[in-house]
């Protein structure tokens, strides 16, 4: 398997991509190119080198041949990069990553071809400055943060990711039936009365899936992703490897056909949440569901990669782990407290709470 990395036609540098411009950018000389180009530019490439050079020899020596670019040792693949030709670890999902001693960019075209194309990626829409400045504004407004995290500077290990999706769109119909009970009560000078009527509450109704995320890597954590949700997937585009340069960016390890159950799971529990709020519970005494039945049809399953920022700040040798949306720039995380400067407060509360109710007391009894 080859690897492929992007070269300024100017001063030959490592292009990335430039989530402000959302073009290919030299950080050498500047120079800028539209991904359209670079698609055209590719497809007269690889046009060319597919044909390669041909040489007909008889030659009874049957010689294997190995592949260049690539060698695997312990289970694992070591990839060649095309700049420095240093030898590049990778996982087996790992689709797109950066040489450790020449700092190039390195794309694994084998990793986003055939069936692990993609059909959408959302391009990152801030780089790792604006990472910082969301993480900063966070912070704000947080006491009992330690007053060393405040600044932004430690952040550790930021690092821009494409994450595996698959999204799962569909129409889906829904009956749903319920058990429902009404009570009346009322007495008269002998008895007391009860009264129960019994009803059976049926409900119809269909609702459009568009885009509905589900992680395809067992690398990420399913929650963990979810809290950074909402993706704006209409603003997704067709796949292009350019998107991947400067980034790291991993393929799918988990099939659509396992994510499959999941996404039903979730829109069966969408439909029937729906359809219970359509029915009036104050009316009844009590209300179950008795069953239901849906059906999905116009079913359509999409590959996307979705861009992911992760970082993690490290307090008193604890690691606590960041996550930011690169579209929207949705931060999840949890900060740390500086418990010295919570107690303090605490007690501060507490003694002002007790010199307010002696003051009271002062006023009311002399």
């Amino acid at each position: 398997m080859s690897t492929r990395g992007y070269k300024c036609p100017c001063c030959s540098g490592s292009l990335v991509f430039s989530s402000d411009t959302q073009k290919l950018q030299c950080p050498s000389c500047d120079h800028e190119i539209d991904m359209e180009t670079v698609r055209q530019y590719a497809e007269i490439v690889e046009s060319v080198e597919a044909q390669g050079d041909t040489f007909e020899w008889e030659d009874d020596a049957g010689e294997s041949q190995t592949e260049w670019g690539v060698k695997e040792e312990e289970g694992r693949k070591l990839y060649i990069c095309p700049c420095c030709g240093a030898e590049v670890d990778a996982d087996e999902t790992t689709a797109s990553t950066t040489c450790l001693y020449c700092d190039s960019p390195v794309i694994l075209p084998g990793q986003v071809s055939g069936e692990y194309h993609p059909d959408l990626i959302i391009p990152f829409q801030m780089d790792e400055e604006g990472v910082k400045e969301i993480f900063k504004e966070y912070c704000k407004g947080k006491k009992f943060l330690p007053k060393a995290l405040r600044s932004g500077h430690k952040m550790q290990e930021v690092t821009g990711s494409y994450v595996p999706f698959w999204l799962f769109s569909c129409r889906a119909k829904g009956t749903f039936i319920y058990d429902a009970q009404k009570i009346k009560k009322w007495q008269d000078d002998d008895f007391e009365y009860t009264q129960r009527d019994l009803y059976l509450v049926t409900r119809k109704g269909d609702m459009f899936f568009e885009y509905l995320p589900v992680g395809g890597s067992s690398e990420k954590d399913e929650s963990y992703m979810e809290s950074i949700e909402p993706y704006g997937i209409e603003k997704a585009v067709p796949f292009e490897e350019g998107y991947l340069s400067g980034y790291e960016a991993i393929r799918y390890d988990v099939s659509k056909e396992e994510c499959r159950n999941v996404a039903e799971e979730r829109i069966k529990s969408s439909l029937q949440r729906a359809m219970s709020k359509s029915v009036n519970h104050n009316e009844y005494y009590s209300i179950f569901q008795k069953s239901s039945s849906i059906a999905c049809t116009k079913g359509k399953v999409q590959y996307a990669l979705l861009p992911l920022w992760t970082f993690h700040v490290k307090y008193k040798d604890k690691i606590y782990p960041f996550a930011v949306n690169g579209q929207t720039g949705k931060l999840s995380g949890d900060l740390p407290t500086d418990k010295g400067m919570y107690r303090k407060n605490t007690l501060g509360v507490f003694a002002g709470s007790t010199l307010i109710v002696y003051l009271l007391l002062l006023l009311i009894f002399f």
